[in-house]
């Protein structure tokens, strides 16, 4: 393995870890806040985990068996179409208002 291989492991590994580490802490805000945005925001963060992991899976393990595999079209487009969906995904998280109740709001206010 190269040092070119290397630096590519150590950024799909980060890349994987932050994702996961995103997403909890997205779904620990929505737990406290309510916010629908953090729902959004934690899904995309775990579909980019997902993305990242096919991507270690694809250019590593495959690579090394030594085999070109051809996985179905339906997974190929499954997995082209997750950065897609994140882009969706953030896109509302970000545009999307939040309705509040009455009693959110005096709560707010009072203090």
């Amino acid at each position: 393995m190269n040092e070119i291989e290397n630096i590519e492991i150590f950024l799909i590994f980060a890349t994987i870890t932050l994702s996961v580490l995103l997403s909890a802490l997205s779904i620990s805000a929505y737990r406290k806040s309510r916010l629908k945005k953090m729902i959004y925001a934690s899904i995309a963060y775990s579909l980019f985990a997902i993305f990242s992991l096919n991507l270690l899976y694809e250019e590593f393990v495959l690579e090394r068996d030594g085999g070109e595999t051809h996985p179905s079209l339906i997974t190929e487009i499954a997995i082209h179409s997750i950065p897609l969906i994140i882009l969706i995904l953030f896109f509302i998280g970000i545009v999307k208002k939040e309705k509040y109740s009455n009693s959110s709001q005096h709560s707010d206010i009072s203090h």
